[in-house]
């Protein structure tokens, strides 16, 4: 299905983020400490360039349609996003090759659990039809950033 509103950029960021995971994967196969460090510097770069505000606006998202959205699908998303902040731009105990496997397997998992089973739903909510980027990002998280 074709995405409209406010997915469609989303969706589109998906492809680059795809494009990083299999990158991450192919360095953690290289077994080469170069590469492997090279490869996590990019995700660091990709987090703060694109996920950081990528994954606050699907969030933003999430709150706006949590009322109509499989509890389920709610909980796995914000776990994985959880993840990936932490693979991405923490001090990992992993050694690069093994947090490069990690982060390029769950990032294409996690995409493709959005496209096919989130945005669908997404798509079918009234609100998130006609939002846009600037009015996602102005809907407000909970306290702590949970949803209410």
């Amino acid at each position: 299905m074709p995405r409209i509103g406010a997915l469609l950029p989303l969706s589109r960021e998906h492809h680059t983020s795809l494009v990083l995971a299999r990158a991450a994967r192919k360095a953690a196969e290289s077994n080469d400490m170069a590469t492997c460090l090279a490869a996590v510097q990019r995700i660091e770069a990709h987090w703060q360039d694109v996920l950081v505000t990528h994954f606050a606006q699907e969030e933003a998202l999430l709150q706006l349609a949590k009322d109509v959205l499989d509890a389920d699908i709610i909980t796995r998303i914000l776990a994985d996003h959880e993840e990936l902040r932490r693979l991405a731009c923490e001090s990992c105990a992993l050694d690069p090759a093994a947090r490069l496997r990690r982060f390029g397997d769950l990032l294409a998992a996690h995409v493709r659990y959005e496209e096919r089973m989130l945005f669908p739903q997404l798509q079918s909510h009234p609100a998130i039809v006609f939002a846009t980027e600037e009015s996602i990002q102005s809907i407000q998280r909970g306290k702590n950033g949970e949803f209410s």
